[in-house]
């Protein structure tokens, strides 16, 4: 039983630090200053890296680590700055649609629900 307890409080924690991750990187896209994305990536990922890597059969906490990755690959790009800003969000947004999807569709069929009484 406490293996399994332990388990979960790795799950836990490392879908929290997914989750931080994600906003930290939004935050630094909505901002206006000039920052170096390449040390506040680092300074996201090590964080991230504190915390034990552990399987998750979710499709939104695979679509996070995709994101990890792909933020990961952006710091060696040759891109520029507003290109990652829009990239991150573009993602972000489409990452936080997937998570809301369950609740747009309860709401659907509670409206279709209501129509037919």
């Amino acid at each position: 039983m406490e293996e399994k307890r332990k388990e979960k409080y790795k799950q836990i924690r490392y879908k929290r630090e997914l989750e931080r991750y994600l906003n930290r990187l939004v935050n630094f896209a909505k901002r206006e200053e000039r920052e170096d994305y390449d040390a506040f990536a680092a300074q996201a990922y090590e964080k991230l890296q504190a915390v034990e890597k552990v399987p998750l059969y979710n499709p939104f906490y695979e679509k996070l680590e995709r994101f990890v990755e792909n933020s990961q690959k952006m710091r060696e790009s040759e891109e520029t700055l507003d290109a990652i800003k829009s990239s991150i969000l573009r993602e972000a947004n489409l990452i936080r649609k997937s998570k809301r999807i369950k609740s747009y569709n309860r709401k659907e069929k509670r409206l279709r629900q209501d129509e037919d009484y």
